[in-house]
């Protein structure tokens, strides 16, 4: 009886460890990639003046905005050094770029009507954003990381993406052809 108590009690650790984790950890090696396309995506686009002395980039995953910076963090754009910041409350006041990940993309769909995009280049990583939110959306065709871009989304931010990264993307519209 003991010893069908213990196999149990076993089997239970284990069935906790295997569903905790995967969910612990993001993957380190695919926002390395995504840091790399970033880079290239501010440096193809303008803005018409910036929130404060450096680049703000925003995140809302303190271990993706630890990846970023850790990647990023010698980079100068239009002069400026980034400052990596992981943004609460959905509150993207002040930030240059925001990145909305995969886990967060409903909650800031949520407050899509409340967020300030006027110079403001939204990156994200989910199914549709880029119809409904973001200016530049990362997807995957044959297992390969792609981006889709949403030029009149970026217009009416005013935001100007350069015609070369233009040609590189996949051109998405909003929903209701609208912004």
């Amino acid at each position: 009886m003991m010893r069908l108590l213990l196999l149990l009690a076993l089997y239970f650790c284990l069935q906790n460890l295997s569903f905790a984790a995967p969910a612990a950890s993001v993957n380190e090696r695919e926002y390395h990639i995504k840091a790399a396309f970033i880079a290239n995506f501010v440096r193809y686009t303008r803005w018409d003046h910036f929130a404060g002395k450096r680049f703000r980039f925003c995140v809302s995953d303190v271990e993706i905005s630890d990846i970023f910076s850790s990647k990023l963090a010698n980079e100068t754009w239009f002069d400026l050094k980034p400052s990596f910041s992981v943004v609460e409350k959905y509150d993207a006041q002040d930030c240059d770029l925001l990145f909305i990940d995969k886990s967060s993309a409903a909650q800031w769909l949520a407050h899509n009507n409340d967020l300030a995009t006027d110079n403001l280049l939204i990156v994200s990583e989910s199914r549709g954003m880029s119809q409904s939110m973001s200016h530049i959306n990362f997807f995957l065709a044959d297992n390969k990381l792609r981006f889709e871009i949403n030029p009149s989304r970026v217009a009416s931010s005013n935001l100007t993406i350069n015609a070369s990264l233009l040609r590189l993307a996949r051109i998405t519209q909003s929903e209701g052809g609208g912004q």
